[in-house]
C-alpha cells in the first residue's frame, strides 16, 4: 500500500506544485493539479518509452515531483507568492491516503481481455522491456493505462487497485469545481449547490459510470482529460475567475496524455481543441502550444510504432502512415493560425469539418453499406431498447441536449462541437476498424459513450444556469415587478 500512496500522491502533489505556479489559488490547486499531474506523468512515461531512458515508473514517480517541485522552490526563490497551507496540505495527504487505503480495502474491480493486455503491457514498462511488445498490443492498447499500472509491479502486484476510482473522484470534483467557478457569479450559492449535486448525483447513479469507475481500461481516464480540454477552452473564452496559465497549462498537457490513452485519439483530440484555434479571443501562443503538443506526440508515437513493425520484420500498416501524416499536416497547420481569412470564418469552418465528416460516413455507406446499418442497429439497442445496460440515462442526455441547442449560450460551440462531431466520427471509426459494432454493453461504442458525458453533463448545467432565455425571462420578470411598484405607487 506504501507503494500506491506514494505513486498516487507524487501526481497529486507534483501536479498542485506546478498548477500553482502557473497561478492556480484555492481549490483550483489540489483539482486542476491532481489533473496536471496525472497528465504529466503519462507524458513523462511517454518520454521514458520513446527514448532510450529507461521505462522504470520509480524514475517517473521521482521525476513528476522533483521537476515541478523544483520549479516552485526556483519561483518561490525569486520572489514569487506562492502561499502554502500546512493544515490544507495535510488534508489533502490525509484524504488521499484514506482514499487509497479505502479503495485497496475494497478491491472492486471489472475486467475484460482488454484489461489483460494493459496488465501484460504494464509489466512491460516496469521490467523495462516495453519494445518486445508485439504489434498485437502497442497499436491498439498504447501506453496511458499501463503506465498508470506498472507500478504496481513493484509491490509484487498486477494493477493499482486505487487508480480507475480515483480518477472518476476526480472526474466528479473537477466537474464541480468548472460549474463553482464558471457559474458563482450568476447564482446564488444555494441554487448553485443544488445544480453541482443534482449533476453528481445524477453521474454517480448512472449504471455505466459507476462499472467505468472501476473498470481496467481507458474510458474514464479519457473522460477525465477531454473534460480538462474541452471544459478548460469553454472556460478559457467565458471565464476570468481562473488563471488562463493555469488552464492552458492543465490543457496542454491533457493534450499530450491523451495521445497516449486511444489509438483514434488524435483525430478525437482535434476536434476537441478545433473551436478554441479557431476563436480569435484567444492568444495566438496557446493555440500554437496546444498544436505542436498533438503534432509532435502524434508524430513521435507513429514513429515508434513504425519501428516496432519493422523491428519484427513487418509491414507498417497504412493506419500508422496515415497518423504519422497527420501528425505532420497538424504541425504545418500553425501558421495558418495568423491568417485572418481564416480565423475570421471559425464557425464556417466548424460547420465544414461537420459536413466532411457526415459526407466521408456517406461515401463509405454507399461503398459497404452493411456496415453503418449493423453498426447503427447495435447502437440502437445498446442505447434504447438497453443492451448497453445504460438504461434510460443515455437517451435523456440526448433529449435534453437536443433542447439546450435551442438555447442561447455564449461560446456554446466549444462545449458542443466536441459531442455533435463525434457522432459521424464514431461510424467512420467502424469503417476504418473493418468491422460493425456490436450488440452488448462490451462493445467499443457503447464504452465510449462515457468518455463525452461529464462534457455532456458540464453543457446541459451552465445551459440551464445561464442560457439566453433563462436570463432574458429573469431580465422579464424584473421589469414587470418593477413597473407593478410604479403603479402601486
Amino acid at each position: 500500500m506504501i507503494i500506491e500512496i506514494g505513486f498516487v500522491l507524487s501526481m497529486v502533489l507534483g501536479g498542485s506544485a506546478l498548477i500553482q505556479v502557473a497561478g492556480a489559488r484555492g481549490l483550483g490547486v489540489p483539482i486542476l493539479g491532481s489533473v496536471a499531474g496525472l497528465s504529466l506523468y503519462l507524458c513523462i512515461g511517454a518520454v521514458q518509452v520513446l527514448t532510450p531512458i529507461t521505462t522504470s515508473p520509480i524514475l517517473t514517480v521521482i521525476l513528476v515531483v522533483t521537476l515541478p517541485g523544483a520549479l516552485w522552490l526556483w519561483r518561490r526563490f525569486h520572489g514569487a507568492h506562492l502561499p502554502i497551507s500546512p493544515l490544507w496540505a495535510g488534508i489533502v495527504i490525509a484524504g488521499v491516503t484514506s482514499a487509497v487505503a479505502l479503495f485497496r480495502a475494497l478491491p472492486q474491480f471489472a475486467w475484460s481481455n482488454d484489461s489483460l493486455q494493459y496488465l501484460l503491457s504494464g509489466s512491460l514498462i516496469a521490467s523495462n522491456n516495453i519494445t518486445n511488445a508485439s504489434i498485437f498490443l502497442l497499436p491498439k492498447r498504447l501506453i496511458a493505462v499501463p503506465e498508470l499500472h506498472a507500478v504496481a509491479n513493484f509491490g509484487d502486484e498486477y494493477y493499482v487497485q486505487s487508480i480507475t476510482p480515483l480518477i472518476a473522484g476526480l472526474v466528479l470534483a473537477l466537474l464541480s469545481w468548472m460549474l463553482w467557478e464558471s457559474l458563482s457569479t450568476h447564482l446564488s450559492k444555494r441554487a448553485l449547490i443544488v445544480l453541482i449535486g443534482g449533476g453528481v448525483l445524477f453521474l454517480v447513479s448512472m449504471n455505466r459510470f459507476i462499472f467505468h469507475a472501476f473498470y481496467i481500461n481507458g474510458h474514464m481516464l479519457f473522460a477525465l482529460l477531454m473534460l480538462v480540454v474541452v471544459g478548460g477552452g469553454w472556460m478559457l473564452v467565458s471565464n476570468d475567475s481562473v488563471s488562463k496559465n493555469a488552464l492552458v497549462t492543465a490543457m496542454v498537457l491533457s493534450v499530450g496524455a491523451l495521445v497516449f490513452v486511444r489509438a483514434e485519439s488524435p483525430i478525437l483530440v482535434l476536434l476537441m481543441i478545433l473551436p478554441i484555434l479557431l476563436d480569435r479571443s484567444v492568444n495566438y501562443l496557446p493555440k500554437v502550444i496546444l498544436l505542436a503538443t498533438l503534432g509532435l506526440s502524434t508524430i513521435a508515437w507513429q514513429i515508434f510504432i513504425a519501428a516496432v513493425y519493422l523491428d519484427q520484420g513487418l509491414s507498417v500498416v497504412f493506419s500508422v502512415w496515415g497518423l504519422l501524416a497527420f501528425g505532420i499536416l497538424v504541425l504545418a497547420a500553425i501558421p495558418l493560425l495568423k491568417w485572418s481569412f481564416i480565423m475570421k470564418r471559425g464557425r464556417v469552418i466548424l460547420v465544414l469539418v461537420h459536413a466532411i465528416l457526415w459526407l466521408g460516413l456517406l461515401v463509405l455507406f454507399v461503398r459497404e453499406p452493411e456496415i453503418l446499418i449493423r453498426s447503427v442497429s447495435s447502437t440502437f439497442e445498446n442505447v434504447v431498447l438497453g443492451a448497453g445496460s445504460w438504461g434510460l440515462s443515455l437517451i435523456l442526455i440526448v433529449v435534453l441536449l437536443l433542447i439546450a441547442s435551442f438555447i442561447p449560450l455564449k461560446n456554446s460551440v466549444n462545449l458542443r462541437f466536441p459531442l455533435t462531431s463525434f457522432i459521424p466520427l464514431a461510424f467512420l471509426l467502424a469503417y476504418l476498424r473493418d468491422g460493425a459494432y456490436r450488440v452488448g454493453d462490451g462493445d467499443s461504442l457503447n464504452r465510449m459513450w462515457i468518455q463525452l458525458v461529464p462534457v455532456a453533463l458540464m453543457y446541459l448545467l451552465v445551459t440551464v444556469a445561464i442560457g439566453e432565455r433563462r436570463r432574458r425571462s429573469a431580465a422579464t420578470s424584473n421589469i414587470q415587478t418593477t413597473a407593478s411598484k410604479h403603479v402601486a405607487k
